[in-house]
């Protein structure tokens, strides 16, 4: 298995796609927690609002990723102008390398 990092830009004026598509996104998103390592909304510099997402996605191939993103209800309904997956090499995880016990 490999790691594999998600890039998506949201098309411009998307809002009534995000709010009327959340519930079917997040069970989307829901019935690929095995694979999905971290995933949330990067925001806008200008107004603090989601400009897009980023996912590490742990999984065989970038073509399974893809396929995966391609499922989602977003995509389907073209919030995404830009998908990109890259692999990608976990250098540094402060989650994993924390010593037992340390906060966070």
């Amino acid at each position: 298995m490999a790691i594999f990092l998600v890039i998506l830009r949201d098309v411009p004026d998307n809002a009534g796609i995000r709010s009327s598509l959340l519930a079917e996104h997040m069970a989307h998103v829901g019935r690929h927690l095995g694979a999905i390592r971290l995933a949330g909304p990067w925001l806008r510099d200008a107004d603090g609002k989601p400009g897009g997402g980023l996912l590490l996605v742990e999984a065989t191939d970038a073509a399974t990723v893809r396929h995966m993103v391609e499922e989602d209800p977003y995509f389907r309904a073209g919030l995404w102008e830009d998908v990109q997956v890259h692999a990608f090499r976990d250098l540094v995880n402060a989650w994993r390398d924390a010593p037992a016990g340390a906060p966070g």
